[in-house]
């Protein structure tokens, strides 16, 4: 089970990015490039922290960092928008595939905005997604979003989505063993959490 790292105090700078899995086929005979898409494109985010204002606050966040590196880490993803009263947003029926997710529990007329981003809790796992095209509840509070990167497994019907904070969860990259009490303190911490596959 992924541990929740703490939220407070919240980052001084954080460096999302998407991992594609895809790549570039080009003609040795200088044809034309074909583009080949992968399942299993995903996000990554490198997380810098301010200095952190107490030796207490710095030993909890050393103990998490180090139980993430084991576990896997759960972290607020940046959503750069406010997407408050959405409702009780689900996945809307078994089965989906591809960049199409029906979702249902909305308000009625909700806007949903390209470039929003939102995590699905599948298994007891979360997946990061984002919109790629604006779409607008209907009056039963169901919507089709556009989403990337596709699905890569299929969601339960009813699976919660996360909307007003999503959140990244995966692995963190490098040795974070090696983290100490005055680097918290007077430098602030920084790791990168890759979502597992």
């Amino acid at each position: 089970m992924a541990i929740a790292l703490p939220t407070d105090p919240g980052p001084a700078d954080t460096n999302p990015s998407y991992l594609d899995w895809g790549g570039v086929i080009r003609s040795p005979l200088g044809g034309v490039d074909q583009k080949l898409n992968r399942l299993g494109d995903r996000f990554a985010i490198e997380v810098q922290m301010p200095p952190l204002p107490s030796a207490e606050m710095g030993q909890v966040w050393v103990s998490r960092l180090i139980q993430a590196q084991k576990d896997g880490g759960l972290f607020p993803w940046p959503q750069g928008i406010d997407v408050d009263g959405v409702g009780a947003l689900a996945v809307d029926g078994a089965g989906q595939e591809g960049t199409t997710l029906n979702v249902r529990g909305s308000t009625t007329g909700r806007k949903f905005a390209e470039g929003q981003f939102f995590s699905v809790i599948h298994g007891g796992r979360r997946y990061l997604h984002v919109i790629t095209a604006a779409a607008t509840a209907n009056s039963a509070g169901n919507a089709a979003l556009s989403v990337e990167p596709m699905m890569r497994t299929s969601y339960a019907n009813g699976a919660v989505i996360e909307v007003d904070q999503p959140m990244i969860e995966g692995f963190l990259e490098g040795n974070a063993r090696d983290w100490t009490l005055n680097v918290a303190r007077f430098i602030g911490l920084s790791f990168r959490i890759v979502e597992a596959e």
